[in-house]
């Protein structure tokens, strides 16, 4: 029996509304099983660029954070979670702050302190009591005091992958031991500079003693994946409707970390006039 245009319409329809419920659960699925670990860069009202959030905004984020009932935990948290299923607060979060910059502490820390939350910073040790917008070691001393963990940036925020064996042991090393020296704590946890990394780069970070690595992939961290491998929510800041764009950004992780790697295979193919369709927030 020959189906007419109207039926054939109707079935389309239904595979369509099928196959959007089936992505829907799976993504819900994802997020319900999934942490969040938030990348944030500075936090001031000065600089005007996508890796600065403004003050206010950064504190709206917290407050919505402690309202809705998020928990901030730890990377020792994190890594117990997926190594020995730990279990974990209600609705964890990690904050991370790449670099170090010195409005992590003036901004950030009181706003952090005021709605009881913690945070980890990944700092370039070298930058640290050298340059004028990045934390001072007495900064991060205090902070450190505080419950702020101090993670690894590196040495000098050199990109890994093209370091030789014994530039790459001086960047991961010197940065975990410097750290170490200041806070007289460990420092057992790296964000690759530049999110870059290969094969080379986690060997010699196992062999450092680093328990973990943050990339900058988008995405939520799940049980079973690599320890030395995490991703992480990229939080941006000066543009229109960041607020929102931060919970569209918070809350559908798995939807648009997967829109931007096909977005970046559509670049990388040759096909930026496709890519430019897709929206991400």
């Amino acid at each position: 029996m020959l189906l007419s245009p109207k039926q054939w319409c109707l079935i389309l329809f239904y595979i369509l509304l099928s196959f959007l419920l089936t992505c829907c659960l799976f993504f819900m699925r994802e997020a319900a099983n999934g942490v969040p670990v938030l990348n944030y860069h500075q936090v001031n009202d000065v600089d005007n660029n996508a890796l600065t959030v403004p003050t206010e905004e950064f504190e709206r984020q917290m407050s919505y954070l402690r309202n809705e009932g998020y928990h901030a935990i730890t990377p020792d948290q994190l890594n117990d979670y997926l190594n020995n299923g730990s279990p974990l607060p209600e609705k964890p979060v990690l904050i991370t702050f790449d670099d170090g910059y010195r409005d992590n502490y003036e901004n950030a820390f009181p706003i952090l302190k005021k709605y009881d939350m913690t945070a980890t910073i990944f700092l370039v040790s070298d930058f640290m009591d050298r340059f004028d917008n990045y934390l001072t070691w007495a900064q991060v001393q205090e902070m450190s005091e505080s419950g702020i963990y101090m993670g690894v940036h590196t040495l000098s925020h050199f990109e890994l992958t093209g370091l030789s064996d014994t530039d790459l042991d001086q960047q991961l090393e010197g940065g975990k031991l410097a750290i170490e020296w200041k806070t007289l704590k460990f420092a057992e946890y790296i964000a690759y500079p530049c999110g870059s990394y290969n094969d080379k780069v986690l060997a010699h970070t196992r062999k450092s003693g680093y328990k973990g690595g943050f990339t900058v992939h988008y995405d939520l961290v799940h049980p079973g994946d690599n320890p030395y491998l995490l991703s992480r929510v990229p939080i941006f800041g000066h543009n229109s409707c960041s607020f929102l764009k931060f919970k569209l950004r918070l809350h559908g992780a798995p939807l648009w970390g997967r829109l931007e790697r096909l977005q970046a295979m559509l670049i990388r193919t040759g096909h930026p006039t496709v890519a430019a369709l897709i929206w991400l927030p």
